[in-house]
């Protein structure tokens, strides 16, 4: 139920990204349409049912994560204080030990920020990131970047005509793809799954020619690629992209809306 809601939520977006305001009302009934559309009644007792236990899993799993970092929280303190004691102490032995107990804190705390961070199925960084960590409170662009918009074509389709594993699948092969590509350019850039079939990628310091060149080519290369399910499902990996040099302070809604209407197939 969790990830039907959440692509009833994507879909919902998609639709009204483009309205400079969106009332509640207006969120509600384009929801409502898209959660109809996947034959899902919102009034229905069994849904309501699902959806409180959808909601008391994700309050457990907020708890867990809370107690988590609190524990992670008092062992940094502790392991503060005892560095301080150490370091005035002149205590090499200890200082080991500690660096020791510091590092395994440090893969801890690592771990819980990709649970939090991180989408669950293509490892890229997910909306979470993108609002928390990437732009700035008021979701303006923190500095000036390249941005690009990816759109897998089909997505949907595959998902309905096959399965919903080889829409995945496919979703997965394609972010792997570019990330490979971009990382064989030695450029520093970010990948984020922003909605259900949608990627932005966030370039850092680079030449917009070549930036633009190298999303081209590495779009013309996978659709020279051929994917075969298990079942013999032949598909070709596409998608439709947008390229938009930003500055900062650029409203990143507006740099959205820009990138969506200016797509190439």
């Amino acid at each position: 139920m969790k990830e039907k809601l959440k692509e009833i939520t994507d879909l919902t977006i998609n639709e009204l990204l483009e309205e400079e305001v969106i009332l509640p009302s207006e969120y509600f009934e384009c929801f409502d349409k898209h959660a109809k559309l996947s034959e899902i009644e919102l009034k229905d007792d069994s849904f309501e049912k699902e959806v409180d236990e959808l909601l008391l899993n994700e309050i457990s799993s907020i708890n867990n994560y809370v107690k988590s970092a609190t524990k992670n929280i008092d062992s940094a303190a502790a392991l503060t204080l005892d560095a301080q004691k150490a370091i005035e102490e002149n205590n090499s032995s200890a200082l080991k030990k500690l660096y020791s107990q510091i590092k395994e804190l440090q893969e801890e705390l690592q771990d819980m920020t990709e649970n939090i961070y991180k989408d669950y199925l293509t490892s890229a960084y997910n909306k979470k990131w993108l609002y928390h960590k990437y732009l700035a409170a008021n979701s303006k662009i923190k500095e000036d970047a390249i941005i690009i918009l990816i759109d897998v074509k089909d997505f949907e389709y595959i998902k309905k005509t096959y399965n919903k594993l080889i829409s995945n699948n496919l979703l997965i092969f394609i972010y792997e793809f570019i990330n490979k590509e971009f990382k064989k350019e030695d450029i520093d850039f970010e990948i984020c799954r922003y909605l259900s079939s949608k990627f932005i990628i966030s370039v850092k310091n680079n030449n917009f020619s070549s930036v633009s060149n190298l999303i081209k080519n590495t779009s013309s290369v996978l659709f020279g690629t051929t994917l075969k399910s298990n079942s013999g499902v032949m598909i070709k990996p596409n998608y439709k992209y947008s390229t938009l040099a930003v500055k900062k302070d650029d409203s990143f809604h507006e740099v959205l809306n820009s990138l969506m209407k200016n797509q190439e197939a």
